[in-house]
């Protein structure tokens, strides 16, 4: 059992609007070499920087990211020579210190360290279905899989792709995230291929590979599923049932889906790395400790439902080194609005950051309810209000928030890449980003302030995210009864009808090559004679096309009932798998009219 030590290194946690107003951040310079703090004393080997902070009434000086490479950099900003300052006291001249601080030869840069809080709103259980889901058209996408015949979305045979749930602890042995949650079989030390196991009704770390060695050499002993990095050991599970942020989030990413348990996920079984953050349930405390731990584990995308309303300063260094040396996708979630409860227009870190995608919240109709943050810097939105998840203690709750809306996109992210698992950050992230839907209120405004051009490109689409520019989206444009027995094109009972469809693709979708077309019925007023329609043609994004000879033949028998008659068209396009696959409703009119009928004031008896 994790034994929690609540024993606070400073005097206070004094807090000064969105920033700290106990403590500093600062870069010492690259020109400086060997520099140390003593252990003993807690006093550095540069003597003006020991004067200046004995003149600021500073307490300690410690190293920022104590878990940093030499190779962890920035261009020329190594993540490892940022120190945090602390202070004595909260000072309301903060910003002059960090002026004063600043203009040290031993200091390129002095900023102060803003607070990040989970963007998570209370909320009222009361819708139990996961509307969010058919919403992002996950539903379409899951269609790309051959799920029946063994596929899983979010698998491949040659990998898996982890995201890391940098956040307030995880719940890890919830039923519905356990056959999810990630496993270091890097610390794998009895090689049976598992390092977490069932004991009774229990899931414990297996004992046969917890040894105290750090096998896989990544800096972290026996981090079998993540990491604590607000209490430096290896399990991220919550202190208590009220720090649920992260096991919050951790469903929205990836819950077990298909399993007859719980809830449904975007990722499906896209796998899980918990990282625990904080210390207090009501702040982030280890922010972006955490998420450097996520990237130097092998978390492929990192979800960070926090933040504050301040810019990024030398937060973007270590963004920017989880993208360019980890290769992460960060996700990041743009802020619930102001104190009033209404939106605004701030900068929020990290989200507004280089290298993260920021997301806003909609609701079910498609509307944004004008409390979530807005502004340039959002790429998207994706839903964040009543949104069912995994909740501390084996349950679920129903939730509002960017905090969520992040996530559902950060499985998104998850789920496109497992699909190629080959493609570049870049390619994924635009995949994400441009195929999404517009909706109304990208033209409205909130509190008298216009919403154009400040809620990105729209809500998230999984399915375009997925089949967009890789498949076509083909629909059919119209149909056309032809050569009946009586030749006026009306298909009434006893007779035989050729049916000729139009199939239109969509803007913006790639072109379909390939496409055959097969009509089935079970209905037994009807025998389908000819049920395949194959066009040579390619139909282009934006086109339409239609085949000249090739036709479905159709026969009622004359005891038919008249009225419309339900079939299924299947179209599949490509040359080779995955193959585009869809299937379309339509209605066949049978009836006893004839050509030109009915008149418009005359009944025929």
């Amino acid at each position: 059992m994790k034994k929690y030590l609540f024993t606070f290194l400073f005097l206070t946690n004094f807090v000064f609007g969105e920033s700290y107003s106990d403590r500093l951040l600062v870069y010492v310079d690259n020109s400086v070499t060997g520099f140390a703090i003593d252990a003993n004393t807690g006093r550095t080997n540069l003597e003006e920087l020991n004067q200046e902070m004995d003149n600021i009434e500073a307490i300690a000086i410690y190293q920022w990211l104590p878990n940093a490479r030499s190779t962890d950099r920035d261009h020329d900003i190594y993540l490892n020579r940022y120190y945090v300052i602390q202070l004595s006291s909260s000072r309301v001249d903060i910003d002059d210190l960090v002026e004063e601080v600043g203009s040290l030869e031993s200091i390129l840069t002095s900023e102060t360290m803003p607070i990040f809080r989970p963007t998570y709103i209370p909320n009222d259980p009361y819708w139990n279905q996961q509307w969010y889901l058919p919403n992002i058209e996950a539903d379409e996408a899951y269609d790309l899989w051959n799920i029946d015949g063994g596929e899983i979305p979010g698998y491949f045979p040659d990998g898996e792709i982890v995201v890391g749930i940098a956040d307030i602890g995880l719940d890890w042995d919830h039923p519905d995230l356990i056959n999810n949650i990630w496993q270091n079989l890097g610390d794998d030390a009895d090689g049976d291929g598992v390092v977490i196991i069932q004991n009774g009704n229990n899931w414990i770390f297996d004992p046969g590979d917890e040894n105290g060695v750090d096998d896989d050499g990544d800096g972290y002993t026996d981090n079998f599923i993540g990491w604590d990095i607000a209490y430096n050991d290896n399990d991220p599970v919550p202190v208590n049932n009220q720090a649920d942020h992260g096991t919050l989030v951790a469903g929205c990413v990836s819950a077990s889906t298909n399993n007859g348990t719980g809830i449904a996920s975007v990722g499906w079984s896209v796998k899980l790395m918990g990282i625990n953050n904080s210390d207090d349930q009501e702040f982030i405390t280890h922010s972006m400790q955490s998420i450097l731990a996520a990237g130097q584990m092998g978390a492929d995308v990192i979800n960070m439902s926090w933040g504050s309303m301040s810019g990024c300063g030398g937060y973007q260094s270590v963004i920017n080194t989880l993208y360019n040396t980890y290769g992460c996708i960060l996700v990041g979630s743009s802020g619930n609005g102001g104190d009033d409860g209404n939106t605004n227009f701030d900068l929020h870190s990290p989200s507004s950051c280089n290298h993260v995608i920021s997301v806003s919240a909609t609701g079910q109709n498609d509307n944004f309810s004008c409390w979530a943050t807005a502004g340039e810097t959002v790429d998207l939105c994706a839903p964040g209000e009543a949104i069912r998840t995994t909740d501390v203690g084996g349950g679920t709750e129903s939730v509002w928030g960017t905090s969520f809306s992040a996530p559902i996109t950060a499985g998104a992210v998850a789920l496109v890449w497992s699909r190629f698992p080959d493609a570049e950050q870049e390619w994924v992230e635009e995949r994400i980003i441009e195929n999404t839907d517009e909706f109304s209120d990208m033209e409205g405004s909130c509190q008298g302030n216009s919403l154009v051009g400040m809620l990105g490109t729209g809500r998230l689409n999984v399915y375009k995210a997925l089949s967009a520019g890789v498949f076509p989206s083909l629909s059919i444009d119209d149909i056309n009864y032809q050569n009946d027995t009586d030749g006026d094109g009306v298909f009434n009972p006893g007779e035989q009808v050729n049916v000729k469809i139009v199939v239109a693709n969509a803007e913006g979708w790639a072109d379909a090559v390939n496409v055959v077309a097969t009509l089935s019925s079970e209905d037994p007023r009807i025998a389908v004679i000819d049920n395949i329609i194959e066009f040579d043609n390619i139909i282009p994004a934006g086109g339409s096309s239609f085949t000249l000879i090739d036709h479905f033949r159709i026969y009622a028998f004359p005891d038919a009932q008249l009225g419309d008659i339900p079939c299924t068209i299947n179209l599949m396009a490509g040359t080779q798998e995955p193959y585009y696959n869809i299937d379309i409703e339509i209605e066949i009119s049978l009836s006893l009219n004839q050509f030109g009928f009915p008149i418009t004031g005359i009944t025929i008896k």
